[in-house]
C-alpha cells in the first residue's frame, strides 16, 4: 500500500525565478514539467510552481512580467529546485543580489531536495 501511496504523490517541482530569467526559460521548463503526464501517463505527476525570492510579481529579463505562484518565504518544502537560465550583464554575474534565494536554495537542499539549473543558473546555485 505504501508504494502505492508513493506512486501517485506529486514531485513537488520549484522554479526559482528572478529578474536576470527570461520568461521563455521559465515558461519553457514549467510547459514541460506540466504536460510530463499527457507524454508519459503512467509516470509520477508532478506538481510546478514558480518561486521568486521576494515578490510574486517580477520583471524578466525582457521585461515582461512573470507572477510567481509563490515566494520562498512561502515555500517550506519541495521534490527539486530549477533555476532556468539567467541573462548575464557583460558576461558576468553579481553574486550576494538574492540573499533570500540562496537561504532558501540552502534549506531545500539540506531538506533533500535535488538542485538542478539550466545552462547559466548554475551562477546563482
Amino acid at each position: 500500500m505504501k508504494e502505492q501511496n508513493q506512486q501517485n504523490q506529486l514531485i513537488k517541482v520549484s522554479l526559482l525565478a528572478v529578474p536576470e530569467a527570461p520568461l521563455s526559460g521559465i515558461s519553457g521548463i514549467y510547459d514541460v514539467f506540466k504536460f510530463f503526464k499527457h507524454v508519459v501517463p503512467d509516470a509520477r505527476p508532478f506538481q510546478v510552481e514558480i518561486i521568486a525570492p521576494t515578490h510574486t510579481l517580477l520583471s524578466t529579463a525582457s521585461g515582461l512580467p512573470l507572477n510567481a505562484h509563490k515566494t520562498v518565504s512561502e515555500v517550506s518544502d519541495t521534490d527539486i529546485v530549477i533555476v532556468p537560465s539567467l541573462v548575464l550583464n557583460n558576461g558576468k554575474w553579481l553574486a550576494g543580489r538574492y540573499p533570500e534565494a540562496v537561504a532558501w536554495l540552502r534549506r531545500m537542499y539540506q531538506q533533500g531536495a535535488t538542485l538542478c539549473s539550466a545552462c547559466s543558473g548554475m551562477l546563482l546555485l
